[in-house]
């Protein structure tokens, strides 16, 4: 799957195609850790350790209903534990686990990792421009009106992936 540059279609579209090709990588990288999504909520966990499930949400622009559906598998998986807030019972708040805390370790690397190499040879000006330009883009589509979307990247079945790749090319 290749976009090409000259190819006239919307930035989120591109943006879209370049996500599911990095998580694509990624989870490519971390198919030894027997989790298959959420890294980037392990990821955001390991820096914010104790936080609110609201806390997660507003950052990472995920949905308070999808949130709970991630926190019961990452729970399941046994990456996350949560505890209610005595203070407030509505909220509640979300630690990691041992086996969290060794994942989120093995999911920072592989993040930091596949960034190094896919802007290896972008110029840290041109990468600051991309990093500043991106967070304009996000600051103004958070003004507008939205509905919120659940991208789910789960991992395809191989078998399938052959019989669409013979329709791509």
């Amino acid at each position: 799957m290749c976009v090409n540059a000259d190819i006239d279609i919307p930035v989120g579209t591109r943006a879209s195609i370049m996500s599911k090709l990095y998580y694509g990588v990624l989870n490519k990288s971390l198919e030894c850790l027997g989790i298959e999504r959420y890294f980037s909520i392990i990821f955001f966990l390991n820096k914010n350790n104790g936080c609110t499930q609201q806390f997660i949400c507003n950052h990472l622009a995920v949905d308070k209903t999808a949130m709970v559906k991630v926190i019961d598998s990452l729970i399941l998986s046994g990456h996350i534990t949560k505890k209610v807030n005595p203070n407030d019972r509505r909220e509640h708040f979300v630690f990691l686990t041992k086996k969290g805390f060794i994942d989120g370790a093995r999911i920072s690397e592989s993040f930091g990792s596949l960034d190094r190499e896919i802007f290896s040879d972008i110029s840290k000006h041109d990468l600051n421009n991309f990093n500043s330009i991106l967070a304009r883009l996000s600051f103004k589509l958070k003004s507008m009106p939205s509905n919120d979307l659940f991208f789910n990247y789960k991992k395809t079945n191989p078998s399938l992936k052959n019989k669409r790749t013979k329709f791509i090319k």
